[in-house]
C-alpha cells in the first residue's frame, strides 16, 4: 500500500513538472504582444531600446521573434488622450502593458482590471492609491517598480541648505498630473526646516517659462517636482535656472547633466531593466498580482561643479564626497 502511495505522489508531482514545463514552453515560442505606453515620442530610444529591450532580451523575449511591441504615447497632463490611449490597448488585447509613468499606470488601471500592467512610478504608494493590497503580494493586475518616498523632499531641502546655510525662501515648480504626494511632503518638511515656500503650478512648457518671471520675492533656490513633463523639460529648466541665477535641484539625473546645480533621485536605467525583467515573468506565466512590487534599488546624488561656481556656491566636501557624478 505504501509503494502505491508512493508511486501516485510521484506521478503526480510528475504531471505537475510537465504542464507548468509546457505552459512556459509555450509562453516562450508564441508571439507575445508587450503595450508599451510611454509619456513622450522617442522614449524607447533614451530608456526603452538601451535598458528596457536589452533587459528582455536577456530574458530570452526578442522583439520580432517570439515578441511584438505596439508603441502609444500620450501627454502626460491631458486625461482625455491618457484614458483612449489605455482603451486603445486594451482592445488591442496586449499580453501585458508596460507604463512608464505615473499618469501612464492610472490611464492604464482605469482602462482594465484584467490585463496584467508594469508600471514605472515614482511618485505613488501602489497601496496607498489602491493598485496593489500590499508590496509583497499586490493582489491585482498591477506590479512594477514605484517610488512613493515623500523623505526625497526632505533630501532636497537638507541638500540646498547644506550649500545655503541661510535658506529660508525656496520656489517649487510643481506639476499636478502625478498627483500631490511630493507636493504635500516638501510643504511638510518646509514647516520643520522653517522655510518659506512659493508653489507654481506649472501643466505645460509654457506654464514653467511664466513661473520664473513670476517670482515675488525672489527666492533663494529651485526644487522641480518631479512629473513627466517637468522631466521632459529638464534642458529649459536647468538653462532658466542658470539665467535667473537659482540654486535648484530636481529627481531627474538629466537635470544636473543639463547644467542644472543638481539632482537627487532613483536610476531610471535600472527602474527599466527591473520592469523588463517583471514583464518577462509575466510573459512567461507568472501573475501581475503574484509578484512582489519593487522599489528603486538605485539612488544617485548628481552635482554640478561648474554651475556651482557660476551661481557662486560652494559645495561642501562631504557631498562631493557623496556624489555619484561630480560634473566640473
Amino acid at each position: 500500500m505504501r509503494h502505491r502511495t508512493v508511486a501516485v505522489m510521484f506521478l503526480a508531482a510528475w504531471l505537475a513538472m510537465s504542464l507548468a514545463e509546457t505552459r512556459q514552453s509555450w509562453a516562450q515560442t508564441k508571439t507575445a504582444r508587450i503595450g508599451m505606453f510611454t509619456f513622450e515620442a522617442g522614449a524607447e530610444k533614451q530608456w526603452l531600446e538601451p535598458f528596457f529591450l536589452r533587459a528582455l532580451v536577456e530574458q530570452g523575449w526578442i522583439e520580432g521573434k517570439n515578441v511584438s511591441l505596439e508603441y502609444r504615447t500620450a501627454v502626460p497632463n491631458d486625461s482625455s488622450q491618457l484614458a483612449k490611449t489605455a482603451a486603445d490597448l486594451v482592445r488591442l488585447k496586449v499580453d501585458v502593458i508596460f507604463a512608464d509613468s505615473a499618469p501612464a499606470v492610472r490611464a492604464a488601471y482605469g482602462a482594465t482590471h484584467t490585463i496584467p500592467i508594469v508600471g514605472i512610478d515614482f511618485t505613488n504608494d501602489p497601496v496607498a492609491v489602491g493598485y496593489a493590497q500590499s508590496y509583497g503580494r499586490p493582489g491585482g493586475n498591477v506590479t512594477g517598480v514605484f517610488l512613493d518616498a515623500p523623505e526625497f523632499a526632505g533630501k532636497w531641502l537638507e541638500l540646498l541648505r547644506a550649500m545655503i546655510p541661510s535658506l529660508t525662501r525656496v520656489a517649487v515648480l510643481w506639476d499636478p498630473a502625478p498627483g500631490r504626494a511630493h507636493l504635500e511632503a516638501v510643504q511638510h518638511i518646509a514647516q520643520t526646516l522653517h522655510v518659506q515656500l512659493q508653489v507654481h503650478e506649472v501643466r505645460n512648457p509654457d506654464d514653467i517659462d511664466r513661473a520664473f518671471s513670476e517670482f515675488r520675492p525672489q527666492p533663494q533656490a529651485l526644487i522641480a517636482l518631479p512629473s513627466p513633463m517637468i522631466y521632459a523639460q529638464s534642458r529649459q529648466l536647468a538653462k532658466l535656472a542658470l539665467e535667473h541665477r537659482l540654486p535648484a535641484t530636481s529627481m531627474a539625473s538629466l537635470f544636473a547633466q543639463a547644467g542644472g546645480m543638481l539632482s537627487y533621485g532613483p536610476d531610471a536605467a535600472s527602474a527599466h531593466e527591473r520592469g523588463a525583467v517583471l514583464v518577462a515573468k509575466i510573459l512567461a506565466g507568472a501573475k501581475a498580482g503574484e509578484l512582489p512590487v519593487e522599489r528603486p534599488t538605485k539612488i544617485q546624488l548628481i552635482v554640478n561643479q561648474k554651475t556651482a561656481r557660476a551661481l557662486g556656491v560652494i559645495f561642501p566636501e562631504s557631498i562631493l564626497l557623496r556624489a555619484d557624478e561630480v560634473i566640473r
